[in-house]
């Protein structure tokens, strides 16, 4: 489906509604909260949906210096966080792994969140467990928060995996599929989606004006219809494995 024909799947469902009625803006509002209600619901059945890395530049390392906000477009949660300190070309990424117990577990363990705290308790290689040296991180409400030996200024030094929205539309328009991803660092939203996703945009015109109209038989299926396209993106690898075992009895003779 196209932008030209999410808008003309729309209007027909609604009567085809003319703009003065229904402005083009206003669909386009419904129909990208529409797509990211629905983009909510696919990572919970299926998290690897929507994953996707972003580069961002180490600074050199102070105490406020450490905290790097999250992607504008984060959908859920961060899927890994990795660095290179040294800054050395090629540039070698290790893992940083979320500290356990987060900030309040932090203050207790090393005595107080300072630089020299944090430089005497981690060091800037791949971590085994906690409080045991290592580079790790701590999520804060919008940010990580990285904890390490001395941090020099890397460019592109830092690497984050997380689940992105699919983009908003620009507008309604043109013939490009929005299955499509429009960038390297963006999504488009999964084709079998795009009749549910106009489904939603027109549920939601119809439940939040001031007089709501009455839901179609076909609106009222919506949560059905939905269930069953989450199931069939529940599972990626559909590979089956049975496994079998002979019977025993008369420890393993046959009499």
């Amino acid at each position: 489906m196209t932008g030209t024909e999410l808008s003309a799947s729309f209007r027909r469902r609604l009567g085809n509604v003319s703009t003065n009625v229904l402005s083009a803006a206003t669909l386009l509002v419904l129909a990208n909260e529409s797509k990211n209600d629905l983009a909510e619901k696919i990572v919970e059945r299926n998290p690897q949906y929507f994953t996707i890395s972003a580069l961002f530049d180490l600074v050199a390392s102070s105490v406020t210096a450490r905290e790097y906000p999250w992607p504008d477009d984060i959908l859920s949660r961060i899927v890994t966080v990795e660095a290179d300190m040294t800054g050395n070309s090629p540039l070698k990424y290790i893992p940083l792994k979320p500290y356990p117990g987060g900030m309040e577990r932090l203050v207790d363990n090393i005595g107080g969140i300072t630089e020299a705290n944090i430089i005497a308790n981690f060091s800037n290689d791949d971590a085994n467990q906690a409080n045991s040296g290592g580079a790790w991180y701590v999520q804060t409400r919008r940010s990580i928060y990285i904890l390490s030996a001395a941090i020099v200024a890397v460019t592109n030094g830092g690497k984050i995996r997380y689940r992105a929205y699919p983009a908003d539309l620009a507008n309604l328009t043109g013939s490009t599929g929005l299955h499509l991803d429009p960038t390297d660092t963006t999504f488009g939203m999964p084709l079998q989606f795009h009749n549910l996703w106009v489904d939603l945009a027109v549920i939601k015109y119809k439940t939040e004006r001031p007089n709501p109209l009455p839901l179609s038989e076909l609106d009222k299926q919506y949560p059905v219809r939905l269930e069953e396209a989450l199931r069939s993106i529940g599972l990626d690898d559909q590979r089956g494995e049975m496994f079998g075992t002979l019977p025993s009895y008369g420890n393993g003779f046959s009499y």
